[in-house]
């Protein structure tokens, strides 16, 4: 450690052993060191030098430049790297006496030397993320090129009451269509609204458990199954793997 953090806080009020010139000459070594030219942390730093003293000052300056050669640290969310004065500030914020580090409770360090009274620091905001829209679904897929996952299952459910229905001897064909695009939850693009047919195919012994049922037009076909694209049809095939209505499910829940 280039420091002794154990100071007492006599110690590390305003120094009176500098003048104000040589101060000044360690604040424009430090800046030109760290590259900071703004108008806020060259205010910090003359308040830091003016509490912590030239000798302990430069000394946090050799371990920030010491770091910096070593690879720098990242920012609490691991996001980017901080800069050197990053480093430099961070150094003193948190391994600095308490006198000096509690210069870093506002946001403001000319406030807190001057005695104002100390104000919570606030919680960075977050970055606001870029909406993502439906015609954006291009270029993402642009973005995924040739490294595409595999699927292990897929199965979807289909609710709604049945179009006519073609009896097909081992299985059962009919049509739906969803013409609304429901709501989707907050940040998924918003699809047009495109009517999308549904061939359903449902093997007999399932259809006859839900027929009488489904002759009642109050009640709503559930059907789960493997969807597949059909282009020679426009619509989308399922093939049912397990078909019930909603008053049946009722009916079971209350047995």
């Amino acid at each position: 450690m280039l420091y002794n953090s154990t100071m007492s806080e006599e110690q590390h009020q305003p120094s009176t052993s500098t003048t104000h010139a040589e101060r000044d000459d360690v604040v424009k070594t430090i800046a030109s060191a760290l590259g900071e030219h703004e108008t806020e942390p060259l205010r910090q730093l003359h308040t830091l030098v003016k509490y912590l003293g030239t000798e302990q000052a430069l000394a946090f300056l050799k371990e920030a430049i010491v770091i910096e050669e070593q690879g720098g640290l990242m920012v609490a969310d691991g996001s980017r790297r901080r800069t050197a004065g990053g480093v430099f500030f961070y150094l003193v914020r948190t391994k600095g006496p308490k006198p000096v580090r509690r210069l870093f409770f506002t946001h403001k360090v000319a406030q807190a030397s001057q005695g104002v009274p100390r104000q919570a620091e606030s919680a960075p905001k977050p970055p606001t993320p870029t909406s993502f829209t439906w015609v954006d679904r291009v270029a993402a897929l642009d973005a995924i090129g040739t490294e595409k996952g595999t699927v292990s299952t897929v199965k979807i459910t289909v609710i709604g009451r049945p179009g006519k229905i073609v009896d097909r001897g081992t299985c059962i064909v009919t049509s739906m269509r969803a013409k609304t695009v429901p709501s989707l939850p907050k940040g998924l693009p918003t699809p047009q609204s495109v009517p999308t047919n549904y061939l359903v195919y449902i093997a007999a012994k399932q259809w006859r458990k839900v027929a009488s049922a489904i002759a009642d037009p109050e009640d709503v076909l559930i059907v789960e199954g493997f969807p597949q694209l059909d282009p020679e049809t426009s619509s989308i095939a399922v093939f049912a793997t397990n078909t019930t209505t909603k008053k049946l499910q009722m009916a079971q829940r209350q047995a």
